[in-house]
């Protein structure tokens, strides 16, 4: 009977081993995440969005800029190698790309949370990672020019562009 009772314990107390974290500012967009992730690095990771106001939202996947890193085990890892490239993008790649939240509505959406991020690290370690990041979203930040008249023309309609920040510290289990 013993073994029972502390199996349903265990049971029940890895049923609330994860939680929700939000990660960024705003009081009327609330963008979180389920910790502690999976390091897994092929595989995206998906963010919580959900919209608290009455309006609509535009958000731009690509537009957090900032300051990210990584921690292993408290301590800053140096990255490996740097990426190249730019993502270029025509109307259709805007359309597609660019989020757009209505009022009270909940999705789950891939974001970058910092686009100038190019480091590569080396992930085969054991211990304890923590993704830091430290980045706003704006319009300054949004996609290139290719996207302006898009996002203007949502606006037009009387969208509002997410002006916000996210300063969190995520962590993964590996």
């Amino acid at each position: 009977m013993r073994r029972i009772i502390i199996l349903i314990i265990t049971s029940i107390s890895c049923i609330f081993c994860s939680s929700q974290t939000k990660i960024n500012k705003s009081k009327e967009i609330d963008i979180s995440i389920t910790t502690p992730l999976k390091l897994e690095t092929k595989k995206e990771i998906m963010y919580s969005i959900k919209n608290n106001s009455d309006k609509t939202y535009i958000i731009d996947p690509y537009g957090f800029a900032g300051e990210s890193y990584w921690l292993l085990n408290t301590k800053k890892m140096n990255p490996i190698q740097f990426s190249r490239g730019y993502y270029s993008h025509d109307k259709s790649d805007c359309i597609n790309d660019i989020i757009i939240i209505k009022s009270n509505e909940k999705i789950e959406k891939a974001l970058s949370l910092n686009y100038r991020e190019r480091a590569i690290y080396d992930y085969s370690e054991t211990g304890n990672y923590v993704r830091v990041v430290k980045s706003n979203h704006n319009k300054q930040n949004s996609m290139p020019l290719s996207c302006k008249q898009y996002i203007d023309d949502l606006e037009l309609k009387g969208y509002h562009f997410l002006n916000d920040s996210i300063v969190a510290n995520i962590p993964f289990v590996k």
